[in-house]
C-alpha cells in the first residue's frame, strides 16, 4: 500500500489524505460507470493509500453514496474519512432531469433544493442509510448560491441544523462547497466552519482565491478541501472543445456560464483569455518536460491553508496515475519560472 500523507482540518482534530476520491463519477458523471467498475476503482484508491472520500445526494440521485457506502462498509470505519453534503433531498419521479447529467442513475429519481433545517436533518439521515454508516466525518452545504434566497434559508435552517449534528457528534467538521469566492468569505464569517470545499478557485490556472478569501481562512483557521483542479478540463488538454467551469469554451461560453448558476464571471474573462493563459501554462510544461496534469495536481499543496485535493476518478488507471503524479515533486525552477512569465499569482507559496 502507498502512504499518502495527511494533513489537518480546520481547528478539529480531523486529519485527512492529501490526495482524496471525488465520486461525482461514481453518479455518472460525466458517463455512465458500472457497479463492478465503480467497486474496482474504490477498491485501487484504497490500495494506493486513499483515504478521503467525498460524495453526495445529488450525485446519480443517491448512486454514488450508495456505492461509496456498499465499499467503505466492508473497512475499518477508523481508517477513512468521508464527507457527504445537504441542501439537496432526493424525490421520487416519473421523468428524471437529473438521469439526463448522471448516465446510469435510477430514471425514478431526482432531487430538490432544500436548505431548511428539517430538511437537512432527513438529507442526512437519508445519507447515513444509503451509506451504511452512523455518523459522516465532514458534512458540508452544498451549493447554496442556487437561487438568491437559498443563502437565506441556509443561514436559518441548513447551517443551524449542521451546528447542531456537530454538536451531537455524529459529524466531526462542517463546510461549505461552492464553485466562487464571493460566498465563502461571507460565510467565513459565521465563525462555524471548519473548511470549505472550493472548486477551481486555487488551481494552476486560476488563483483568484489569494486575494480575499484565503487570507480569511487563515483568520479563521478554516482550511480548503480543493475541487475542480483541472477546472472542468481545461488543465487536461486545452482546446475550445474543452470546458472550464463546466461550461465548453466557445463564444457562448460567458453567457453560459452566467446562466448555470455556478459563478458568475468577472468582466475580463471570456474564453479566449483562459485558452490563451492554458495555452501558455501547456508550454511552460513542454518546456520542463512534464504534463499539464502533473503541474495541476502539484501546484495547491504549496499553501498550507489546503488540507486535500479531492480528484474525480472512474477506474484503476486514472487511479493510478494521479497518486504517482501526486508523489512526483516537479523542481522549484518550474515554479519559479511560471511567476516570472505571471502565469501565477506572486502571492501564492511555490512547491520546493
Amino acid at each position: 500500500m502507498t502512504s499518502i500523507a495527511k494533513r489537518k482540518i480546520g481547528d478539529t482534530d480531523l486529519a485527512i489524505t492529501e490526495l482524496g476520491m471525488g465520486c461525482a463519477p461514481l453518479g455518472g458523471w460525466p458517463v455512465a460507470v458500472s457497479d463492478e467498475i465503480a467497486f474496482d476503482t474504490l477498491k485501487k484508491a484504497w490500495e494506493e493509500g486513499i483515504r478521503y472520500f467525498d460524495t453526495a445526494p445529488l450525485y446519480g440521485s443517491g448512486m454514488s453514496e450508495i456505492r461509496v457506502g456498499e465499499f467503505l462498509s466492508k473497512q475499518n470505519r477508523d481508517e477513512f474519512v468521508i464527507s457527504t453534503k445537504v441542501g439537496r433531498l432526493i424525490i421520487e419521479t416519473e421523468n428524471s432531469k437529473a438521469a439526463e447529467k448522471f448516465k446510469g442513475q435510477p430514471l425514478n429519481k431526482d432531487s430538490k433544493f432544500d436548505f431548511s433545517y428539517d430538511a437537512t436533518m432527513r438529507s442526512f439521515e437519508d445519507s447515513l442509510n444509503r451509506l451504511k454508516l452512523d455518523r459522516v466525518d465532514i458534512l458540508h452545504l452544498h451549493d447554496p448560491d442556487n437561487s438568491p434566497d437559498a443563502l437565506y434559508h441556509a443561514k436559518r435552517g441548513a447551517i443551524k441544523a449542521m451546528i447542531k449534528l456537530r454538536e451531537e457528534k455524529v459529524i466531526k467538521a462542517i463546510g461549505c462547497g461552492l464553485n466562487q469566492n464571493e460566498m465563502l468569505i461571507e460565510l467565513a464569517q459565521l465563525d462555524c466552519f471548519d473548511c470549505f470545499l472550493l472548486a477551481g478557485r486555487y488551481t494552476l490556472i486560476d488563483q483568484t482565491s489569494i486575494e480575499r478569501l484565503i487570507p480569511i481562512c487563515d483568520e479563521k483557521k478554516i482550511t480548503l478541501i480543493l475541487g475542480g483542479v483541472f477546472n472542468s478540463g481545461i488543465l487536461n488538454e486545452p482546446s475550445p472543445n474543452s470546458y472550464f467551469d463546466y461550461s465548453k469554451l466557445d463564444k457562448n461560453w460567458e453567457e453560459n456560464l452566467a446562466t448555470s448558476l455556478v459563478r458568475i464571471p468577472k468582466d475580463y474573462e471570456s474564453a479566449d483569455y483562459w485558452l490563451e493563459k492554458a495555452y501558455a501554462l501547456q508550454d511552460a510544461c513542454k518546456k520542463f518536460n512534464i504534463s499539464l496534469r502533473h503541474a495541476a495536481i502539484q501546484f495547491p499543496y504549496a499553501n498550507k491553508i489546503v488540507s486535500t485535493c479531492i480528484l474525480g476518478m472512474t477506474n484503476t488507471d486514472q487511479v493510478k496515475e494521479n497518486v504517482n503524479l501526486y508523489k512526483d515533486p516537479i523542481s522549484k525552477d518550474f515554479w519559479e519560472y511560471l511567476t516570472s512569465k505571471k502565469l501565477l499569482d506572486n502571492r501564492c507559496p511555490l512547491p520546493t
